[in-house]
């Protein structure tokens, strides 16, 4: 399986979850470890784009493919992606379970396109390797 991440250099690729202690995601709460990675690399980007502030943008983004031979569970049929209620109560069930590494889920950004949930707590998390990087700058004509 490939995972991408776009990430600022400074912080490292933040493997271990930590990001996850400190603020509430889609698919998490508040304090539960977990790492959002995309199924594309356009996807990382546009996620990103979503969340920056075009004003202060940092110079120091990495675009990250890694891979690994992990389990994955889909989301299928899932109908309260806009409901942060409900996403965060699915992900953290997923998280709690540890019945898989990553749990796939549509993009809200673009549905058509999937970010993977991971669960650095899983025991297959350690098979997780960066295999290729790069420096990223967002084209202008984006911004």
């Amino acid at each position: 399986m490939l995972l991408w991440r776009l990430y600022r250099q400074a912080h490292g690729p933040g493997l271990d979850g930590a990001g996850g202690l400190h603020a509430a995601g889609r698919w998490h709460e508040l304090g539960s470890p977990v790492v959002y990675f995309g199924a594309s690399a356009a996807i990382v980007v546009l996620e990103k784009l979503a969340r920056i502030n075009p004003d202060a943008l940092p110079t120091d983004l990495i675009l990250t493919r890694f891979e690994a031979d992990i389990s994955v569970e889909e989301l299928t049929d899932f109908d309260g992606l806009h409901d942060l209620t409900q996403t965060r109560a699915r992900g953290e069930q997923f998280l709690k379970a540890k019945d898989a590494c990553v749990l796939r889920v549509p993009s809200i950004v673009l549905p058509e396109e999937h970010n993977l949930v991971f669960n650095p707590l899983h025991p297959d998390a350690s098979k997780l390797q960066p295999v290729d990087h790069r420096s990223f700058t967002f084209d202008g004509r984006l911004l």
